[in-house]
């Protein structure tokens, strides 16, 4: 994908099985590309990629099984957040709740350290990629129930 884009070429980025996850490309580190064919437009490239820890499917819109949402609830935020992030899920559909801050923006998520206290969707319901993330962190550890 660099490469492409250091030769001018145009080019677009998508998942290359038929999970339909939009490829975060603030997070192309974590995704690598996996196959290529010709853009739509003149000197353009389809990449179809899949995050790193994922085998690469030998055909586009390949079917793999659906993952689970992960149990992030009580464990550290940003080792939870790396986690999504590394399975697929793009940061901007993560929603963070912070403490007494409300909605933390993106340029605020380095800032958010506690333990996760809630989560939508919940621990083991499929993967939806039409789905938002929803995590509610504590500025610490979760208040006791």
């Amino acid at each position: 994908m660099k490469e492409a884009a250091g030769k001018g070429l145009g080019f677009s980025v998508r998942d290359a099985t038929d999970l339909g996850r939009t490829v975060d490309l603030q997070h192309t580190e974590l995704w690598r590309a996996c196959l290529t064919r010709k853009g739509m437009a003149p000197d353009s490239i389809d990449f179809a990629a899949v995050p790193r820890g994922e085998k690469c499917p030998d055909h586009w819109d390949a079917h793999v099984p659906t993952p689970k949402t992960p149990d992030l609830i009580g464990k550290d935020f940003a080792e939870s957040y790396d986690r999504l992030l590394k399975k697929g899920y793009n940061s901007q559909f993560i929603a963070v709740f912070y403490g007494s801050h409300g909605a933390v923006g993106p340029e605020g998520v380095p800032q958010v350290h506690g333990e996760i206290c809630s989560q939508s969707p919940k621990p083991g319901e499929p993967y939806d990629a039409s789905e938002h993330v929803e995590l509610h962190v504590a500025t610490g550890k979760c208040p006791s129930a």
